[in-house]
């Protein structure tokens, strides 16, 4: 067969002959109910090897705000890439990078440099463990923390989620040790009462509280209003560490992140994704108080490419140019304000209950099996919404060219490269899609 003629589902069966399952990360592996092999993505368009051109709202699972293959950042990791991108020792890159973050994020002073966000996460659970002496953590149903072996649990697919309670804690992949998440506490998300009996019954023994600030991982669920606050205050007067999980909140909601959106402070930050403009690194920090323990190396955090020079580099375009766009984020809020009209327009249209749900440009879209008035935890969305009809509307959507993750949960990614004529054309496709959905 040509190779010009070979299908994407050709394509996707030659990389299963080497790669197992053909992704290299479990969280792809149900992504594609239709196959999809990508040859090329610039701005917020991907060309498949059919070469076939679609709109993706899933833009690399968020850290391209500023589109695919954007110049700034691919000119600056190249040139690094001439001067030594890895050499294990300090750089001059590490002082300009960590003081742009610590510029432009609230609760930051000082940071250590990570390769993934679970990397972040797992450190910074082990900084606020040492700092307090303390073991207990406490997570937020639906919440995902990356996949390592005390925070990854259950809770994002329908079958997950019936017959538990949003407090039982799960395991959530085989092969983990069966006492891995002994020393965590799950609650629901936007449930302030519940936060205060665990506080008054085991405040004593809580290391620390991490979230995502903006429930994103499943649904776009806000914050309810006071709700960090109340976790600001109950973590301070018991002496546990406040820990933001701003993955994809981080330099995407706000300039500083979901913590000058919302002005709440957190003890310690993890950021990554847009950080980085799809390069991978990934950072945790605080202030130098959360920080003495790694900054006298009485705590333990390493990693041979953590901060690796062409990383910094990357860090440094894409925090340097979201300084200098003083109306970035105006530009940022009218591209959601526009992209959340144009769908909830298509699905009115054609008389579908949907749920949409936005932070800047961060958007939930699920299709429903009946309407639902407001979500503030992730049970109310989840007992709505219509997965198997959602998954069919996305396999009519990719083939009319356009690509958003098949879960329902999953958020949707704007950047700057969904301008007004690229979201014209998505909103045709997916106007085509509904009306083959019947």
């Amino acid at each position: 067969m040509d190779a010009e003629r070979r299908t994407n589902a050709d394509f996707l069966e030659d990389i299963k002959e080497v790669i197992a399952g053909g992704v290299s990360s479990s969280m792809r592996a149900a992504a594609v109910p239709v196959p999809l092999v990508v040859r090329r993505a610039e701005g917020c368009l991907i060309r498949d090897v059919e070469d076939r051109e679609l709109v993706d709202f899933n833009m690399g699972y968020g850290p391209h705000l500023f589109g695919y293959a954007d110049r700034d950042v691919a000119d600056a990791v190249a040139d690094q890439f001439t001067k030594g991108h890895m050499t294990g020792l300090p750089h001059e890159l590490d002082a300009e990078a960590g003081s742009l973050v610590a510029e432009l994020v609230p609760g930051v002073e000082q940071v250590r440099f990570a390769n993934s966000g679970t990397e972040a996460v797992t450190s910074a659970l082990r900084l606020a463990r040492a700092t307090t002496g303390r073991s207990l953590v406490v997570t937020f149903e639906g919440h995902y923390h990356g996949w390592s072996e005390t925070v990854l649990r259950a809770g994002k697919t329908t079958l997950q989620i019936q017959g538990t309670r949003p407090t039982d804690v799960v395991a959530g992949a085989p092969g983990m040790i069966p006492e891995a998440l002994a020393h965590t506490a799950q609650l629901p998300w936007n449930d302030a009462e519940a936060v205060e009996e665990l506080f008054a019954r085991d405040g004593d023994r809580i290391a620390a509280v991490i979230l995502e600030p903006v429930l994103v991982n499943a649904g776009v669920i806000a914050p309810v209003p006071g709700f960090l606050q109340l976790l600001r205050d109950l973590t301070a007067r018991n002496g546990a560490m406040l820990i933001f999980d701003e993955v994809i909140t981080g330099f995407r909601v706000a300039r500083g992140g979901a913590q000058e959106l919302y002005g709440v402070e957190p003890d310690l930050t993890v950021l990554s994704k847009v950080m980085g403009g799809g390069f991978p690194v990934a950072a945790f920090g605080g202030r130098k108080a959360a920080m003495r323990m790694l900054a006298t190396n009485e705590a333990h955090h390493a990693g041979v490419y953590a901060g690796n020079h062409a990383a910094l580099r990357a860090v440094v375009t894409v925090l340097t140019k979201i300084r200098a766009l003083s109306g970035l984020y105006a530009e940022l809020e009218a591209i959601g304000a526009d992209a959340e009209d144009a769908v909830r327009e298509v699905f009115a249209v054609e008389r579908r209950p949907v749920h949409i749900a936005r932070v800047g440009t961060l958007m939930g879209v699920a299709l429903l099996r009946k309407p639902l008035e407001k979500a503030d935890t992730l049970r109310d969305l989840a007992e709505a919404v219509d997965f198997s009809r959602h998954r069919r509307f996305q396999t009519l959507a990719q083939r009319e060219g356009v690509y958003f993750h098949p879960n329902a949960l999953e958020p949707w990614f704007l950047s700057t490269a969904h301008t007004g004529d690229v979201l014209d054309k998505a909103v045709g496709a997916l106007r085509r899609a509904l009306t083959g959905l019947g």
